[in-house]
């Protein structure tokens, strides 16, 4: 989601800050009492100690002033500043009175120095950043109304706290251009853009691509592209989340859903093996949006277009919403069923093949785009409780890695599936059980997470040849239509689960939405299926299955959701 926005902090004896999306209260318009420098708490070799507000700090040399505040809980407003991006000092909302210097400085550049007295809250202070809050508004449009970033923008945040409530400007105000593609999926209301240069700066720092420019002059200049380059680069949606106003809009949130009705969920992207931190915003049982969530260790700030519109295909791709069976083996249609038929069946169909032909003639694919908890109880049940002697794991690859975040392995959990003992993922592997199946070696398959026509390796008759085909996922793909027993389950964001990157962090991916129609996590359907031969233990949720897999996998060990938190935590060898 756009950048967390942060009420002017007030003393810790006043009134309650307001929950989040509600006007937050002002702030005083002088500070506390500084104590003496002499008070100052003392600094190490590479550090300084100051006081902010008559609160002590100390920070590392080259801290500047509103980080140094930020570290002692108190957010000095700005615009132009973000952590991820060069320093601007274009916006001046930042401004702060320090002592011995006669002018206010920015915060956002102006470096911490041992023994400095900052004042972010006095009456000047407030007189300028009222006066910027009112320069900026003269030639802003008045429609929050219909703009997707109210409840996110700075702008109305900041009035609240520095605003007049009125406007002095009787003026026509500048006109710009308004609603209009900058990008494949971005839009631009010039009107609304107040120069601050974040999306610049974002462009010719983090993916350098460099598409977009000030052009213009004075109350004239206009962010815009350059001839022939739209902002279409791979991490283009960026350049939204950091927009402190309703500048630019991601074409395909537009007018979906006010954000004060969003439920931002904390979760994993699935996209790919960089495992990128991402909030869900739920809202009415659907995703409409998911947005980078901060974390220094594995995304920073940012996430790629692809993944930012992953979700999308829980909404456009066909859904199952109930166990189906196939009334006669070889011809029948597929028929709805209940839960327990369709597992009796699937179970009685997987042991007449290893009753006629050996458990040699069972196999089973399983997807590296499952969680940890799935696939362990894929390893549990597959290959000990029913014995499928050859377990595959599909690789899924496309393009090349980047230097940012793109990876060219689309699968989440790789390295989990390795971890867990399935093997990492092998095209040889899958290749052999298929052209297995062709031949009528094996004569029972059953497919987890995985649409094995779609990659076109093989074909819907040598599907047809088996005697078994069992197939677990969360939509009806082709390999659904043609299965014998089909059983739903849930779709990315329906889940609570695990999932470890390509560098060796797990982290935990979480439900937003509820399942649809009898959807149930892969590890509860290969649970109750298990059961069908001999398998104890309870598996009661998602963090119990875990906590067996990280008593008995030493690269796990010691690993919980608790320990795991909102950040992950690294597997042992990563």
């Amino acid at each position: 989601m756009p950048e967390p926005f942060h009420p002017v902090p007030i003393p810790p004896t006043g009134p309650a800050p307001a929950p989040p999306g509600l006007r937050p209260d002002r702030a005083p318009s002088e500070p506390e009492a500084a104590p003496p420098a002499a008070d100052l708490p003392p600094a190490g070799p590479d550090e300084v100690a100051l006081l902010i507000d008559g609160r002590p700090a100390v920070v590392k040399k080259g801290t500047t002033v509103l980080e140094a505040a930020a570290q002692v809980g108190l957010i000095i407003p700005h615009y132009c500043y973000h952590p991820g991006l060069s320093v601007a000092g274009n916006c001046r909302m930042c401004l702060v009175e320090i002592e011995k210097m006669p002018k206010l400085q920015i915060g956002c550049a102006t470096s911490a120095a041992q023994g400095m007295i900052v004042r972010t809250r006095t009456e000047r202070v407030r007189a300028t950043r009222t006066g910027i809050q009112e320069f900026l508004l003269i030639n802003h449009p008045l429609d929050c109304p219909i703009c997707d970033q109210a409840g996110e923008c700075r702008l109305q945040q900041y009035e609240a706290d520095y605003g007049k409530g009125y406007s002095r400007f009787d003026e026509e105000k500048v006109h710009f251009p308004k609603r209009y593609a900058i990008g494949r999926n971005v839009m631009f209301d010039a009107e609304r853009c107040i120069k601050c240069t974040r999306c610049i700066r974002f462009c010719d720092e983090i993916s350098r691509t460099g598409e977009l420019t000030l052009l213009e002059r004075g109350d004239h200049t206009i962010v815009g592209t350059f001839p022939g380059r739209p902002l279409d680069n791979l991490y283009s949606g960026n350049t939204v989340d950091i927009c402190p106003v309703g500048a630019l809009t991601w074409k395909p949130f537009r007018f979906k859903a006010r954000v004060w009705f969003l439920r931002n969920v904390p979760s994993v992207c699935a996209g790919c093996a960089r495992g990128c931190n991402v909030d869900l915003a739920e809202y009415r049982n659907r995703i409409h949006r998911m947005t980078p969530r901060v974390n220094m260790d594995v995304n920073r700030y940012w996430m790629c277009d692809e993944g930012r519109m992953s979700h999308a295909a829980l909404d456009d791709r066909p859904r199952f919403e109930g166990p189906l069976l196939r009334a006669a083996c070889a011809t029948g249609p597929l028929q709805p069923a209940a839960w327990e038929e369709a597992l009796d069946r699937a179970a009685d169909l997987l042991r007449e093949v290893a009753d006629g032909s050996g458990r040699n003639a069972l196999a089973g694919i399983v997807s590296a785009r499952l969680s940890v908890e799935d696939l362990y109880m894929a390893k549990k049940v597959l290959g000990e409780a029913i014995g499928i002697p050859r377990l595959a794991v599909p690789p899924h690859e496309s393009g090349e890695d980047d230097d940012l975040l793109i990876r060219r392995d689309r699968t989440p959990n790789a390295r989990g599936a390795a971890l867990i003992g399935l093997g990492a993922p092998d095209v040889r592997r899958v290749r052999e059980i298929l052209q297995d199946a062709a031949s009528g070696r094996v004569r029972g398959l059953v497919v987890v997470g995985e649409d094995i026509m779609e990659a076109g390796i093989v074909a819907a008759e040598a599907l047809d040849r088996l005697q078994a085909l069992v197939v677990i996922d969360w939509w009806k793909s082709p390999t659904v239509d043609l299965a014998h027993v089909a059983l739903p389950a849930c779709g990315y964001g329906e889940f609570d689960g695990t999932l470890v990157n390509f560098e060796g962090r797990a982290q935990r991916a979480r439900a937003a939405v509820r399942p649809r129609g009898e959807a149930e996590p892969v590890w509860r359907v290969l649970r109750d299926l298990g059961r069908r031969f001999g398998l104890g233990g309870e598996y009661a949720t998602a963090s119990g299955v875990f906590d067996e897999a990280a008593a008995v996998l030493p690269p796990i060990a010691g690993l919980s959701y608790r320990v795991l938190g909102s950040l992950g935590a690294l597997v042992k060898g990563a």
